[in-house]
């Protein structure tokens, strides 16, 4: 693994804007990008004669996850648990602060 570089002085403070700006302007994430594809990805697959559907997605993910290094068995088991939850009716949870700016609540109030 790589050592991270150490931050510029003015870094910290220009991410931390960019992370405001982009929660202001509710521009998604990667990450919330990633989830969507992955819920849509599963749930579809899931569905009743999409068995080879499933079982190629999972070789897929397992596969590229050991290219980063993860061990198969690991990946494995973290794909089945993922695609159990879903089996069992559970979806990825909403982003509060997102309601938040809608209904004018400030991001330091509990919802």
């Amino acid at each position: 693994m790589r050592k991270p570089k150490p931050r510029r002085p003015d870094q910290k403070e220009k991410q931390r804007a960019y992370r405001a700006r982009q929660k202001a302007e509710r521009i998604p994430s990667r990450d919330d990008v990633a989830r969507i594809v992955l819920h849509w990805a599963i749930t579809g697959a899931l569905q009743p004669g999409q068995e080879k559907q499933l079982a190629g997605l999972r070789k897929i993910v397992i596969e590229r996850l050991e290219e980063q290094e993860f061990s198969e068995e690991g990946a494995r088991r973290r794909f089945d648990e993922i695609v159990e939850r879903y089996e069992n009716g559970w979806d990825f949870r909403g982003k509060p602060h997102l309601r938040r700016v809608i209904h004018g609540t400030p991001d330091d109030m509990p919802t």
